[in-house]
């Protein structure tokens, strides 16, 4: 008895830092949904980010590029510039193709739980991640991360062309 309580207060006391907020501190502080603290968590994972211009009536958005895709990432749900989602999304250009093929569409969207689609003679992948209430930097990494991986194997099963 006495050494499983010695191991629950050893285990205990060696987490105690990461959650209030010793060494793990800045990689778990949550960050604000807000477009320029996206712009940076990105830009702290590595990625060269452009915010794209502004329009009144468009929700913000940006640009990377990573190993040879270019990745629009725009905020959505945004009311007095915080926002509730975040979305990456890169496309494949197939308009010289007759027809697309949606049963690699259907075969994906069955399998993955980035989205696929098809729109005006474009392939489309595209990730959703809620920031509403706010997000850690590590979130943000690991499920770009994920998204660009997914992105690799996407363009893996479309078509020739």
């Amino acid at each position: 008895m006495t050494r499983t309580l010695l191991a629950a207060t050893l285990l205990l006391s060696l987490a105690a830092p990461a959650v209030a907020g010793g060494a793990a501190a800045p990689s778990a502080q949550v960050q604000p949904a807000t477009p320029a603290a996206v712009m940076a968590a990105l830009k702290t994972a590595g990625y060269k980010v452009t915010m794209n211009p502004t329009a009144p009536d468009r929700d913000p958005s940006m640009t990377f590029t990573s190993g040879g895709h270019e990745v629009q990432v725009w905020l959505s749900g945004c009311k007095a510039g915080v926002c509730s989602r975040v979305t990456a999304s890169t496309s494949w250009d197939y308009s010289d193709a007759e027809d697309l093929d949606t049963a690699v569409l259907n075969d994906w969207n069955s399998n993955y739980y980035t989205q696929a689609y098809a729109y005006e003679g474009s392939y489309y992948l595209d990730s959703t991640m809620p920031i509403r209430g706010g997000y850690t930097q590590a979130t943000l990494k690991a499920w770009i991360t994920e998204y660009l991986e997914d992105v690799t194997y996407f363009e893996d099963e479309l078509p020739s062309e």
